[in-house]
């Protein structure tokens, strides 16, 4: 897609972060801009920013893990937009801990955002794209631990897994149906977002695991500076917009991934064990001079 002026854009969780990210870059590049996110209040205070800097962006409160919510999404962007052309399947969730010491609740709530958020609106916004026959665009957010899962971040990585599989199976459709969308899967490292936060949203009477990142106000600290380290979300839109332009499907940003994938790839072909990489380990400061050379600590998740 070489022309984004007049186009129409959906960005799930686009009321921060990364989301917010695309919705300035992509709005400067003149879409019309449907934001979606769970924080209301959020949301109301990135359209006012949006449309401070001359750009045609809604807001739309949706819970990407209710297919009734996403589903009420696509009808309102086809009463603003009529045709969407840029989906941003972004809107993720992250905790840490130990793999068995997770609630259910815990694996749970992860997947319904990250995954089945990607999976709901897929269902409900492609049949409309594959109908109008336009050039589209389907960016979904992973990440490189969508290749590499850590320790003590298990819900997250594996659903950044899944969704690259997914990516990479609706990439192969689109293709061989020769339609005129594209499929791109967003694989950032660490970045300074709020993602460290996401406990704020979690389901009331989740039966949730005592997560460090709000239970003990020194990991907190810790947690915090460390996310604060990441690549800079405007980085990543910047990248992104490149790959749509070009129908690129893998969207890596920054300086260190290639290493990080050399290193991850080449030990599976070679049948060998993965790297371990431990996430409340990492963030230790005595774990740090530990690590590879080639690891930036602000790209490493």
């Amino acid at each position: 897609m070489l022309n984004f002026c007049g186009k129409s854009a959906v960005i799930t969780g686009g009321a921060s972060g990364i989301g917010l990210a695309f919705a300035h870059r992509f709005g400067r590049e003149g879409c019309r801009l449907l934001i979606a996110d769970i924080e209301s209040d959020a949301l109301d205070r990135a359209v006012a920013v949006l449309r401070a800097a001359g750009i045609d962006a809604h807001g739309y409160v949706t819970d990407v893990a209710k297919s009734d919510s996403v589903r009420a999404l696509s009808a309102h962007a086809t009463s603003l937009f009529g045709n969407v052309h840029l989906l941003f399947n972004n809107a993720g969730v992250s905790i840490t801990g130990p793999t068995w010491a997770m609630s259910e609740d815990d694996w749970r709530w992860v997947w319904s955002v990250n995954v089945w958020g990607v999976v709901n609106c897929i269902r409900s916004f492609l049949p409309a794209m594959l109908a109008h026959g336009e050039d589209a665009h389907v960016i979904n957010t992973g990440s490189l631990a969508s290749f590499n899962g850590n320790g003590d971040h298990a819900p997250y990585c594996s659903s950044k897994a899944a969704v690259l599989g997914l990516s990479q199976s609706l990439y192969s459709e689109m293709k061989a149906m020769m339609t005129k969308i594209g499929v791109s899967i967003v694989c950032p490292g660490m970045v300074d977002t709020r993602i460290h936060q996401s406990w704020r949203n979690r389901p009331d009477g989740d039966n949730a695991w005592s997560d460090r990142e709000f239970a003990d106000m020194t990991v907190m600290a810790g947690s915090e500076a460390f996310q604060a380290r990441g690549i800079d979300p405007a980085a990543i839109a910047e990248s992104t917009i490149d790959a749509v332009r070009d129908d690129r499907f893998y969207v890596f940003t920054g300086e260190t991934w290639p290493g990080f994938m050399s290193a991850t790839l080449q030990r599976t072909m070679q049948g060998l064990n993965p790297m371990v990489m431990t996430w409340g380990e990492d963030r230790r400061p005595d774990a740090l001079k530990e690590l590879p050379p080639w690891i930036n600590v602000s790209e490493m998740v």
